[in-house]
C-alpha cells in the first residue's frame, strides 16, 4: 500500500513537470513571436524617445505636397565674346522669322559708309595709294567701297528704287568715334526709308584669297549682315536702343534670299553689343560686302545678286489709283 502511494506521487509530479514544461515552452513560443513583430511595436528614436509608427492604413493619407520649382529664366542674350558678338535666344529667333516687305512705290533707299576708306585686295590694274602701310584703305573713291557703293545704287535703280548715294567720308578725325558722325549723315536725309551702311569686312589674306563663290564662272565675295542690339557693354551705355528684332528679321529675309542662289553666298548675320546707328530707323542694313583679301572685281561681281535679292524681299507698291469716273 506505501509502494501504491509512492508511485502515486511521483506519476502526479511526472505530470505536473510535464505540465510545467508545456507552460514555459508556450512562453517562450509567445516571446520569439513577438520579437518577430517587433516592426509593429513603438519605435524610440535616436534620443531614446517613443516614436510613432506609421502602419499601412496610414498610406492613405494625402502626401504633404512638394515646392512648386521656379524655373531659371533663360536669358535673351549670351555673354559676349572679346569682339562684342552675342548670340540669341533660340526660343526668340524662331518667333522672327524671315519675310517680305511692301513698301510705298516713293520709299527712298540711303547708301552711305561709316568707313568709306575701306579698300580691297590690291591686283592687277587694281592698285592705289594706302593711308597707311598694309591697311587696306585709300582715299581714292574709285578703288574704296564707295566705288561698290555706287554700283549698288545703279543695280537698285535698274529694280525701280528711289537711291541716294551719300559719299562722305566721316573718318577723321578718329576712326574709333566715326558712327556718330555718320549718324549725322543718315539724319541729313529725312526723306530717306532705308538705311545701308556698306562696309568692307578685314580677313587674313594669306588664307582668305579664296574664299569666293563661283557663280556663272565668276568669282563672287561672300557677305553678311550685323545686326546691333544696343545692350552695350554697360547699363546705360545708349540712351536710345534699337528696335534690333525688326532689323534683325530684316537680315535674314535678305540673308535666306541670297542662300537660295547659293548656300554659301551669306555667312551667319552677327548680332553684336553696339548699336551702329540701328537706332535711327527700324529698316537699317549694315552690310559687309566681301574683305580685303578679296579683289574689287570679286566684290563688284557680287553687287548684282544682293540686288535681286533685295528686290525680293522690299516690295515696291506700285498699284496706281484706278481713274475716277466722270
Amino acid at each position: 500500500m506505501v509502494i501504491f502511494k509512492v508511485a502515486c506521487y511521483n506519476l502526479g509530479m511526472k505530470r505536473v513537470c510535464l505540465l510545467i514544461a508545456v507552460l514555459l515552452l508556450l512562453v517562450g513560443c509567445g516571446q520569439g513571436e513577438s520579437s518577430k513583430d517587433s516592426s509593429l511595436s513603438p519605435k524610440s528614436d535616436e534620443n531614446g524617445k517613443s516614436a510613432t509608427v506609421s502602419f499601412a492604413s496610414d498610406a492613405t493619407a494625402s502626401p504633404s505636397p512638394l515646392p512648386t520649382a521656379v524655373p531659371t529664366p533663360t536669358p535673351i542674350f549670351s555673354e559676349p565674346n572679346e569682339k562684342g558678338d552675342i548670340e540669341i535666344n533660340a526660343d526668340l529667333l524662331s518667333t522672327l522669322p524671315a519675310t517680305t516687305y511692301t513698301v510705298p512705290a516713293d520709299t527712298v533707299i540711303l547708301i552711305y559708309h561709316t568707313h568709306a576708306a575701306e579698300a580691297y585686295r590690291q591686283e592687277g590694274k587694281y592698285t592705289y595709294k594706302e593711308t597707311e602701310p598694309d591697311s587696306y584703305r585709300t582715299l581714292d573713291e574709285s578703288k574704296s567701297v564707295i566705288a561698290v557703293g555706287e554700283a549698288l545704287k545703279i543695280e537698285l535703280e535698274g529694280y525701280g528704287y528711289t537711291v541716294i548715294h551719300d559719299t562722305t567720308n566721316v573718318e577723321a578725325p578718329e576712326l574709333t568715334s566715326a558712327y556718330s558722325r555718320s549718324c549725322e549723315v543718315m539724319l541729313s536725309h529725312p526723306e530717306a526709308d532705308i538705311f545701308i551702311d556698306l562696309h568692307r569686312n578685314a580677313a587674313n589674306v594669306m588664307f582668305k584669297s579664296d574664299d569666293v563663290v563661283i557663280l556663272n564662272e565668276k568669282r563672287c565675295a561672300k557677305m553678311f549682315f550685323v545686326v546691333g542690339t544696343g545692350i552695350g557693354t554697360y547699363e546705360g551705355e545708349y540712351a536710345k536702343t534699337p528696335n534690333w528684332k525688326s532689323n534683325y528679321r530684316l537680315a535674314l529675309s535678305l540673308t535666306e534670299e541670297l542662300r537660295a542662289i547659293s548656300p554659301e553666298l551669306a555667312t551667319d548675320i552677327r548680332t553684336k553689343v553696339g548699336r551702329y546707328n540701328q537706332h535711327v530707323s527700324d529698316m537699317c542694313i549694315l552690310l559687309e560686302l566681301g574683305h580685303n583679301a578679296n579683289t574689287m572685281d570679286d566684290v563688284l561681281n557680287s553687287v548684282p545678286y544682293f540686288a535681286s535679292a533685295f528686290s525680293k524681299v522690299i516690295l515696291l507698291d506700285k498699284v496706281e489709283s484706278e481713274p475716277s469716273v466722270s
